[in-house]
C-alpha cells in the first residue's frame, strides 16, 4: 500500500527497454516506478530532480541511477536532452546484481563523448527488430561497467547471492510491512544466517536496514505530500500515531510535523 502514485514504462512482458529522454519541460509529481531499475542519462538541460526527499541540481552531462520503489519526479527549466535505459533484476546475473545494487545516485560525467556514443549505438541495437537478446545483453553489461567506472567506487566485494536478493525484497516491499523473520522466511533462510549474511555484506543488520527503509520512507512521504500524519502512519503498517512519532523523533530528533516544515520552508 502507498500513497504516491506508481508509474511504468515498461510492460509487464519486458525486461529491457532504452529510449531517448522527452525533451519537453513539464513538472512531474513525486512518483515510484516498481520492478525495473532506471538509468538516466542527460546530456543537456536544467533545473531540479527530487529523489527520496533529496533535491538534486540538474547540471550534465550527468547520470541518474534509481532502483525500484525509489520516489522521484522532476522539474526542468531547459529542454532535457539524453537516453533513458529501464532493465528488471531478472536481467542481471549476480555480479551485474552486486553492481548495480552499488551504484550511486548521482553520477557526474566529466567526458562523456564515448559514454553517449555507447548509448546511442545500444539505442540503435534496441530499435532493430531483429537483434537478440544475447546482443542486447552485451550493450547492457557494457553500460553497466562503464557506469560503474564512471561512479569511481573501486572494486567491488564479492557478491553474496543472498544479501542481494534480501536487497532486492527489501526495494520492492511496501516498507514496515514485514520484520526480519519475514524476510527470512521467505529466503528460506534463519534469522541468524540473513544477519550473519548481511554484518558480512555491510556492517549492518537486517534490522538497522529495515529502519533505514522505513525511515527514507516516511521522510519522503512527509515532504512531498500533504496527507495526515495518522494517514503516513497506517500506511507505514505503525499500529498507532504515537508509535509512528516516537520512531520518528528516536531516529532524526524531530517529530514527523517539525521534519515537514523545515522540509517544505526549503522549498
Amino acid at each position: 500500500m502507498s500513497i504516491l502514485p506508481f508509474k511504468s514504462k515498461i510492460s509487464q512482458e519486458q525486461v529491457l527497454k532504452i529510449s531517448p529522454f522527452k525533451e519537453v519541460i513539464k513538472p512531474t509529481v513525486p512518483h515510484k516506478h516498481a520492478g525495473y531499475f532506471e538509468l538516466i542519462v542527460l546530456s543537456d538541460g536544467a533545473g531540479e530532480h527530487v529523489i527520496d526527499d533529496i533535491t538534486y541540481e540538474v547540471n550534465p552531462p550527468m547520470i541518474f541511477f534509481l532502483k525500484p520503489g525509489q520516489t522521484h519526479c522532476w522539474n526542468f527549466t531547459r529542454i532535457p536532452k539524453g537516453y533513458v535505459v529501464l532493465f528488471k533484476e531478472e536481467l542481471l546475473d549476480a555480479q551485474l546484481l552486486a553492481l548495480v545494487y552499488q551504484l550511486n545516485i548521482l553520477i557526474d560525467v566529466q567526458d562523456s563523448r564515448a559514454y553517449m556514443q555507447l548509448l546511442a549505438l545500444f539505442h540503435e541495437e534496441y530499435t532493430q527488430t531483429q537483434t537478440e537478446i544475447p546482443v542486447l545483453m552485451a550493450y547492457m553489461r557494457l553500460l553497466l561497467e562503464k557506469t560503474d567506472a564512471l561512479s569511481g567506487k573501486g572494486p567491488k566485494p564479492p557478491a553474496n547471492a543472498l544479501y542481494y536478493q534480501f536487497k532486492s525484497l527489501l526495494h520492492n516491499t511496501d516498507a514496515g510491512a514485514k520484520n526480519v523473520k519475514d524476510y527470512a522466511d521467505e529466503l528460506n533462510v534463519s534469522t541468524h544466517q540473513l544477519i550473519q549474511v548481511c554484518r558480512e555484506a555491510n556492517g549492518k543488520t537486517p534490522s538497522m536496514m529495515l529502519t533505514e527503509r522505513l525511515l527514507l520512507e516516511a521522510k519522503t512521504l512527509l515532504s512531498a505530500t500533504d496527507h495526515p500524519i495518522k494517514e503516513i502512519a497506517h500506511v507505514l503498517h505503525f499500529t498507532d500515531t504515537s508509535h509512528f512519532v516516537k520512531f520518528f523523533k528516536t531516529n532524526t530528533n524531530l517529530t514527523p510535523g517539525a521534519y515537514r516544515e523545515l522540509s517544505q520552508s526549503r522549498h
